[in-house]
């Protein structure tokens, strides 16, 4: 009986324990405003564009990542922003234990502009304010 008893409050202890570090993880990922998506969160690039140029901004609403990204030859950087975000936006979630989703979105393209550059900004959206 003893024997027993004590068994059943190990496995207790140590579903308790389990439970915890599990929660802890998801729990941190939700609550940490300042966050950023990895530059490789960013869509597939056509071949031959480039990044060149990465920031940070950070406001009320969490910090975002800034990507400049420089078109392959022959493509503008309207043309290079429409190919790899043919909708202006997309939202996609990372994994089961993450509980946001990496919205990527074009900032501008200066249209006509020699360098023929895009930049992109992608910011971590918990599925709970969606």
């Amino acid at each position: 009986m003893f024997r027993t008893r004590t068994v059943v409050r190990g496995v207790v202890a140590l579903a308790v324990v389990a439970a915890v570090g599990l929660s802890l993880p998801l729990l941190s990922l939700a609550t940490d405003e300042a966050a950023m998506p990895p530059a490789s969160s960013l869509p597939a690039l056509p071949d031959g564009a480039r990044v060149t140029a990465e920031g940070k901004g950070c406001g009320s609403g969490g910090c975002w990542r800034e990507l400049t990204v420089d078109a392959p030859a022959g493509m503008s950087g309207e043309e290079l922003a429409a190919e790899v975000l043919p909708d202006g936006r997309v939202c996609a979630f990372r994994g089961v234990l993450d509980l946001r989703r990496v919205c990527t979105w074009v900032t501008d393209h200066v249209p006509g502009d020699e360098t023929r550059s895009a930049r992109f900004s992608m910011q971590y959206e918990r599925w709970l304010d969606s």
